[in-house]
């Protein structure tokens, strides 16, 4: 990995993934962050699409690390949703209605500008997201792993302005 793509992985280490038991109210507010449109399935799926249509290397390379981290989120709240008795499958859980994860959530842009503009937009969303979820869910361990995916997401906007900076 280059220094770049060395830069969107924090040192900070991850709290492990457990909940104090059962709990489908949590889970279910949980899918939203999980596969919603703004949700960690949607950072990883759009983060790979710029990847793929950029032409800048630099700007490929940080989406590509940043998707990997994504990913981790991902696995991560799909384990809270399994451990408070939920289904970690690509749904939202609204009572008994189910809403399907679905690629129409993205935005298919290819200019890298206007697409890094969205990216940081996105990321404050999921913070703001992620800030709700801390007050709605009394668990402690699930609030301490929020709290430092948090600090993923909020590097990621820098990571974003940093590039919008460098290059335009």
């Amino acid at each position: 990995m280059n220094e770049n793509m060395m830069s969107c992985e924090l040192t900070i280490p991850y709290p492990t993934v457990q909940t104090n038991g059962k709990n489908l109210y949590y889970a279910s507010l949980l899918t939203n962050d999980y596969a919603g449109i703004v949700s960690e399935m949607s950072a990883v799926s759009v983060y790979i699409f710029q990847n793929i249509v950029t032409t800048n290397q630099r700007i490929a390379d940080t989406l590509k690390c940043i998707s990997l981290v994504e990913m981790r989120h991902f696995g991560y709240i799909g384990k809270l949703i399994e451990a408070f008795g939920g289904n970690p499958r690509l749904a939202v859980q609204s009572g008994c209605k189910c809403i399907f994860w679905n690629s129409q959530y993205l935005s298919y842009e290819t200019n890298s500008k206007c697409y890094l503009k969205e990216n940081i937009a996105c990321e404050k969303a999921a913070i703001a997201n992620y800030k709700t979820r801390i007050t709605q869910i009394s668990d402690k361990n699930v609030q301490v792993l929020l709290e430092r995916i948090i600090m993923d997401e909020e590097n990621h906007i820098r990571l974003f302005e940093a590039l919008l900076e460098e290059f335009y």
